[in-house]
């Protein structure tokens, strides 16, 4: 009779265990970091562009086209190496976001699994972080925002 009583018990309270523990994948999107973005700041080159002297605002220009010059404080090697050194991290940053297009997508799925309201809320307002930093031109937050969008 005891057995019986135990036994009924457990078919009852196991269930409930269940419902009461969370998903892997919900759980993950619950404690969800946004990576480090180790891709660097942006090279900037700046070029003084000399277009001749000055003008009068309704002349013709004699000086257009192949007689514009470009000058620079910094010699072409360097700005070649500044140039190579931008476009590696503009590809890193396009891979960092594509790393957070696949978060995006996990912390969306997690959802299939069964979610509650404040563990749904978290779970936006995670999304929202993603969206605002992917969003960005070089996948940073900005530093003057304190708050995130819809929250």
């Amino acid at each position: 009779m005891k057995s019986l009583i135990l036994s009924s018990i457990l078919l009852v309270a196991l269930p409930l265990s269940l419902v009461a523990e969370t998903h892997p994948a919900v759980q993950a999107a619950l404690e969800y970091q946004l990576p480090a973005n180790t891709c660097g700041e942006q090279v900037i080159v700046l070029i003084n562009e000399s277009t001749g002297p000055a003008q009068e605002s309704g002349a013709t220009s004699f000086f257009e086209g192949s007689s514009t010059a470009s000058v620079s404080d910094i010699d072409g090697y360097e700005r070649k190496r500044l140039e190579r050194k931008e476009k590696r991290r503009l590809l890193c940053v396009t891979d960092y976001k594509e790393t957070l297009l696949a978060a995006f997508e996990a912390l969306k799925n997690s959802a299939q699994h069964g979610i509650s309201r404040e563990q749904a809320d978290i779970i936006l307002k995670n999304m929202a972080l993603i969206q605002s930093v992917y969003m960005t031109p070089n996948g940073r937050i900005e530093e003057t925002s304190n708050t995130l969008p819809g929250g």
